[in-house]
C-alpha cells in the first residue's frame, strides 16, 4: 500500500471519530449550533479523505507519484483547516478566522481540482497491465 493511501485511510478514521463525538455531544447537549462544523467534518475529512485513499489503493501506480502525493497532503491539510477554521469563525468572526476558514477551503479545493486532473490525465492509472 502507498504511503499516502495509508496516510489518508488513517486520516480519514481520526476525522471520522472526532465528528462522532462531536455528534454525541451536541445530541446530549441538545445544543445543534455546530451542524455545519460536524457535516463537513464527517463529509470532507471522513468520506473524502476515505475515498481518496482507497483510489489510490485500488489504482496504485499513478504515473505523476509525486502530484498524487501532493494531492493527498493538500486534501489532509485542506479538510483539517477547513471545519477548524468554520469553529473558530462561528466563535469568533474576525479577520483571521475567516482567514483560516477561506485558507481551508482553498486549500481544500485545490486539493479536488488535482484529484480531478489525475483521474482524467494520469494515463497509468487505468491502464490494463
Amino acid at each position: 500500500m502507498l504511503t499516502h493511501s495509508k496516510w489518508l485511510i488513517r486520516a480519514a478514521v481520526v476525522f471520522s471519530i472526532v465528528g462522532a463525538i462531536l455528534g454525541s455531544d451536541m445530541a446530549g447537549r441538545k445544543d445543534y449550533s455546530l451542524i455545519p462544523v460536524h457535516s463537513h467534518i464527517l463529509v470532507v475529512g471522513w468520506l473524502s479523505l476515505y475515498a481518496y485513499g482507497i483510489f489510490y489503493y485500488v489504482f496504485p501506480q499513478p504515473q505523476k507519484l509525486k502530484l498524487a502525493k501532493v494531492q493527498a497532503v493538500l486534501a489532509i491539510i485542506g479538510a483539517l483547516l477547513l471545519p477548524v477554521g468554520m469553529l473558530l469563525y462561528n466563535q469568533s468572526n474576525n479577520p483571521l478566522t475567516t482567514i483560516l476558514f477561506i485558507g481551508g477551503g482553498s486549500i481544500l479545493l485545490v486539493g479536488m481540482f488535482l484529484f480531478a486532473f489525475l483521474v482524467f490525465f494520469d494515463k497509468n492509472l487505468f491502464s490494463k497491465k
